[in-house]
């Protein structure tokens, strides 16, 4: 089983390098605070992005949080132990209902649910739920990228600094599947992954970082039929015997 980070902070511990910058360590300390409200309600109440100038109806959609309408933390979050936390990158962009962990919503097209569940065998959410596996977005709001495909580095480094770091330190996942480079650049932020900025999201890298097992992949999307190579590979990681 691999070590955890310290849920205490320091007393001696070494300011950070940048001001923007809060380690999972440090941050336990006021993170805490708020765990009455409970993750779901934190983040149904957040409001950090919405004075930002792409924080409208064509860009960034503040109001429309999935995680906290379809209750994921509550209803397929594992019972055990999280054996692989899934990093992706934002909610899809278009129609209110797709998401990842809502069962509503049958396509005929390709999704993140279809395509995860293809790479790792299994037939449903359920499979994935009772094999001790999570997903989670790195930004927790619809984000449209039809146009400016980049994520806004403010939305990556609120949400990154506000949830991602409590997710992580609340599920304590034996591995973190990194999906896409997005998710890469979350989890870089922090002092623990910063390995993370020397290597590219194509790479063949999986390497335990601060106690976690942590593997890139690249998003497993329609548009990176190119790499279905190193996506398989990647995948290979956690389906092996």
């Amino acid at each position: 089983m691999p070590s955890r980070i310290n849920t205490e902070s320091s007393k001696n511990a070494k300011t950070s390098k940048r001001d923007d910058e809060i380690s999972l360590t440090r941050a336990n300390r006021w993170l805490w605070r708020f765990s009455s409200l409970g993750l779901t309600n934190e983040i149904r109440r957040c409001t950090k992005c919405i004075d930002q100038r792409y924080a409208n109806k064509d860009r960034l959609v503040t109001s429309e949080k999935p995680f906290v309408k379809f209750n994921v933390w509550k209803k397929w979050k594992p019972d055990g132990n999280v054996t692989v936390l899934f990093v992706a990158e934002s909610p899809p962009w278009n129609g209110k209902q797709r998401y990842f962990c809502n069962l509503d919503v049958v396509e005929k097209r390709t999704n993140l649910r279809k395509e995860v569940l293809k790479y790792l065998k299994l037939e449903s959410l359920k499979d994935f739920r009772t094999r001790g596996y999570f997903l989670t977005d790195a930004v927790k709001c619809r984000l449209n990228k039809s146009r400016k495909p980049n994520v806004p580095s403010k939305v990556l480094k609120t949400c990154a600094d506000y949830f991602l770091k409590r997710e992580i330190i609340d599920l304590k996942p034996e591995t973190i599947f990194v999906l896409g480079n997005s998710a890469k650049q979350a989890l870089s932020r922090f002092p623990e992954f910063r390995e993370l900025e020397n290597h590219k999201i194509t790479d063949d890298f999986d390497m335990n970082l601060s106690g976690y097992c942590v593997i890139l992949c690249v998003y497993p999307g329609a548009q990176n039929g190119a790499h279905i190579n190193q996506i398989k590979r990647s995948f290979a990681k956690i389906t092996r015997p």
